[in-house]
């Protein structure tokens, strides 16, 4: 006698589970859950339009690493494509709303894709070093969003063109040249418009927006010191702060005035190669002495 409450149990289990194996929630949980954005398997994804040079695919879930190629797609979470020097990728964006620059020695990942509660799509990319440049429309759904993190902090964007560099040190330079752009970090939020640039260094908010310069100019001070074990020679150089440099190829973590500084090794060449590069891509070499 004791049967049949056991079989009116398993047919209540029975009912509060789906054909797939997962627990029914009530439709007040659906709505909450869909109002925050579903991570769920989609159609989304960034797909490989162009590759120049070194660009590698990784897909994790899949175990892949090898050499990028067109057509890939960067569709689960931690897919990822990388450029060595003097290589690039572009990207497009699944439906069609926009592309992405991927410049050299550059990581961007998938992060999450996610489905607002009004269908919009919500893609979160991740970019740990190097620089990506958007072209975003404006997204049809108010839900829609495309946010690009870095160590330093979050851009979102609803449509528009600019650019997010990740420096060696994680700080962010976001640059836009059309539309604006959200910069948070820290609990606070900085609209960086068009035609304007900001700054977020690690563990800090957003600095304000300023004019962008696009100006590639460098002052520079040669050191040579002697002492018992030989003689020393820096490279003390100043740039406008929103520029990257590079020393030899290699790139310089600038301060907040836009200052680096390079010990070189003596006996040295007799002149180094500095390149400067503003976020806008225009690019002036220097080849200083340095005997």
């Amino acid at each position: 006698m004791y049967r049949i409450p056991n079989l009116i149990l398993i047919t209540v289990l029975g009912i509060l589970i789906d054909i797939s194996g997962s627990t029914l929630v009530s439709q007040k949980d659906q709505r909450v859950e869909a109002q925050r954005g579903i991570q769920v398997r989609t159609d989304q994804w960034l797909k490989v339009e162009q590759v120049t040079g070194n660009a590698t695919y990784r897909n994790l879930y899949n175990y892949a690493n090898r050499p990028a190629r067109i057509g890939d797609r960067l569709q689960s979470v931690s897919d990822e494509i990388s450029t060595g020097a003097n290589s690039s990728v572009v990207l497009s964006v699944d439906t069609g709303i926009g592309t992405i620059y991927v410049a050299e020695n550059t990581t961007i990942k998938i992060n999450s894709f996610r489905i607002a509660a009004d269908n919009g799509r919500i893609t979160n990319l991740l970019v740990p070093r190097g620089k990506a440049r958007l072209q975003i429309r404006k997204f049809t759904n108010r839900g829609s969003q495309l946010n690009i993190q870095t160590p330093a902090g979050i851009s979102g964007v609803r449509g528009t063109k600019f650019t997010v560099i990740t420096r060696p040190n994680g700080n962010m330079v976001l640059s836009t040249l059309e539309g604006k752009v959200a910069t948070t970090a820290q609990n606070r939020t900085v609209m960086v418009p068009g035609g304007f640039q900001n700054l977020t260094v690690v563990g800090e908010p957003p600095s304000i927006a300023v004019p962008i310069s696009n100006d590639p100019s460098l002052r520079y001070v040669i050191n040579r010191q002697a002492n018992g074990n030989g003689r020393s020679i820096s490279l003390v150089g100043y740039t406008n702060l929103f520029n990257t440099v590079k020393v030899d190829g290699i790139e310089q973590s600038l301060d907040r005035s836009g200052k680096f500084s390079v010990q070189l090794p003596a006996p040295s060449s007799l002149k180094i190669q500095v390149k400067v590069e503003t976020p806008q891509g225009r690019v002036q070499v220097y080849e200083i002495p340095i005997l």
